[in-house]
């Protein structure tokens, strides 16, 4: 079969004509019997037998090379072809459609496409481009492995789209005075390597002609120091350090406040209050959060924000331990120690971690105001 009876998220022409790599014709078209249900394990459609007739598009005839990058998409992604027939105009036309046997099975809610876009769509339209780049590289089971993260790092991209900064010092050019010529990805991982051909403004009025700039493309992140204003002592992580170890740093185990990527979806605070749970044990609220800063830790070659958090919280004498996710073999040791020996810390280096230093420094300015008010 040649042609897609679409009932899902491709029925949105962006994310279609993106991972077909063409525009792609399509008729409305139904297939009885069955029905659109929203999966109970997430945002995404099934497709289950129902009493009446699931409204879809039906494709034109698609050429070879858009029908490989169609399999693939929805391979990687679980779904399963099969043939069915669908009704178009009151007759019946042969087609493939992509059905998937989700193990939750359905939510018994109804899904729909317009809240599918407006909840996930630009993240997904962003990431669909490296999971096509993943085809002939990875296998589709590899692909559902590192879709988290494919969409994580999307989902910094879409945050980093709605973020403008204030401007008190410089300003002038903006994103769209630069020119891209082309990106490379030499390296599609955990990590993602990119390679940057473009073309931007100089200050004094001409440009810079075509240049290339390497970079690692990371998820963004979120950092927390637990604080207690009441002992004057914050909760920090120890844990190996693989950039050190690359470093031949002699003592590549780090001082940290607590961390963790942003998942596709999240906040940046929902992250904190995930991880704090994850790292120290502790249980917290949104309310305990006082935001630090966002910034880049390394803009030149690395793309990726954090989020920097105080979190005002109990620490008594046990709240340390140990501590992480097994499944991410993470193996982590919490300390408790007096705000005023880590800030001591950071003379010594000590304290080597960028957001620990950071967040330090801010708690050392606004500790009176925290001990005081909470």
């Amino acid at each position: 079969m040649t042609r897609l009876f679409l009932f899902g998220t491709l029925r949105w022409p962006d994310l279609l004509n993106a991972v077909a790599g063409q525009d792609i014709p399509t008729i409305p078209a139904t297939l009885p019997g069955w029905q659109v249900a929203r999966a109970s394990t997430g945002d995404w459609p099934l497709l289950i037998p129902g009493q009446q007739a699931a409204e879809g598009l039906l494709t034109d005839p698609l050429d070879p090379d858009a029908l490989g990058r169609l399999n693939w998409y929805e391979v990687a992604f679980g779904y399963v072809p099969e043939v069915v027939n669908v009704m178009v105009d009151g007759a019946e036309v042969p087609a493939m459609v992509y059905r998937h046997n989700d193990p939750g099975g359905a939510s018994g809610q109804g899904w729909d496409l317009d809240d599918w876009i407006a909840a996930h769509g630009e993240r997904t339209l962003i990431a669909s481009s490296e999971i096509l780049r993943a085809e002939g590289r990875l296998s589709p089971d590899q692909m559902m492995a590192r879709r988290g993260v494919v969409h994580a790092r999307a989902h910094g991209v879409v945050m980093g789209r709605a973020t403008t900064r204030p401007i008190t010092v410089g300003g002038g050019p903006v994103l769209s005075d630069v020119t891209v010529e082309e990106i490379r990805y030499p390296y599609d991982g955990f990590h993602r390597v990119e390679e940057w051909l473009l073309d931007h403004p100089r200050f004094d009025g001409t440009r810079s002609g075509l240049i290339e700039r390497a970079i690692s493309h990371v998820t963004d992140a979120t950092t927390v120091l637990p604080y207690d204003p009441v002992r004057d002592r914050v909760l920090v992580v120890e844990q190996i350090r693989v950039g050190a170890v690359a470093k031949g740093d002699p003592r590549p185990w780090m001082i940290e406040p607590v961390a963790g990527l942003i998942d596709a979806g999240e906040t940046p605070e929902s992250t904190a209050l995930r991880e704090c749970e994850e790292e120290a044990g502790l249980t917290l609220s949104a309310a305990d959060l006082h935001f630090v800063a966002r910034y880049y830790p390394s803009p030149g070659g690395l793309a990726q924000v954090l989020h920097s958090y105080v979190a005002l919280v109990d620490l008594p004498d046990d709240a340390g331990g140990l501590h992480g996710l097994e499944e991410e073999a993470e193996d982590i040791r919490a300390h408790l120690i007096p705000l005023d020996d880590l800030v001591a810390m950071i003379s010594t280096c000590e304290a080597a971690n960028a957001p620990l230093i950071v967040s330090a420094q801010w708690l050392a300015l606004h500790r009176e105001r925290l001990r005081l008010n909470g």
